[in-house]
């Protein structure tokens, strides 16, 4: 008998969507769309899926009991770090791109 928990069967659904959007996001990637025009999509689906997150992080803080609040807390700073690191990563890489001595040298 392989039954998991369900906690066990969320944590596996996530894992797959995990690997699905990696993928979708290699594969476009692979069609290199120029660099702006991909940075844009990037930064609109940030957009979008911080909307998202803030929204469903309102809700649980609204009814969640006491005892869970400092596990919602905690949570809700690790995906503050997480989007603070990704960018901070995705500025650096940019401005070093455009202030690379290779920029613009033609042989």
């Amino acid at each position: 008998m392989n039954d998991l928990p369900p906690f066990a069967e969320h944590l596996k659904t996530l894992a797959q969507d995990y690997r699905e959007t990696y993928l979708a996001l290699e594969a476009r990637y692979q069609e290199m769309p120029p660099p702006e025009e991909f940075l844009r999509e990037l930064k609109q689906r940030e957009a979008s899926l911080i909307d998202r997150f803030r929204l469903v992080q309102k809700e649980l803080f609204s009814v969640i009991k006491a005892g869970e609040l400092d596990k919602l807390l905690e949570l809700s700073r690790i995906f503050d770090e997480i989007r603070v690191i990704n960018q901070f990563i995705i500025q650096t890489v940019i401005e070093a791109d455009k202030f690379s001595p290779d920029q613009g040298e033609e042989e």
